[in-house]
């Protein structure tokens, strides 16, 4: 699956995405940074059959606020 950018905040995210036996796992990193955070979708209910990729950027981009980032540091 393609990778997906998105913003929130001003910050920009990206995200890739590997099909695991059990679930989508998806790796959520701010730009420019080395450090991911890895958040899994169990396969099964709560995807749209038609866009399953739609349906997994709307949960990474609905979860970075949850996710516990590091400080950003603005110079």
């Amino acid at each position: 699956m393609e990778p997906h950018t998105f913003e929130q905040d001003t910050v920009t995210y990206e995200v890739r995405f590997t099909r695991s036996p059990e679930a989508w796992i998806a790796r959520i990193r701010r730009a420019g940074e080395a450090t991911a955070q890895l958040v899994a979708f169990p396969h099964g209910r709560g995807y749209d059959a038609d866009d399953v990729r739609a349906s997994l950027i709307a949960g990474c981009e609905a979860a970075v606020p949850t996710l516990p980032w590091a400080g950003v540091t603005r110079h």
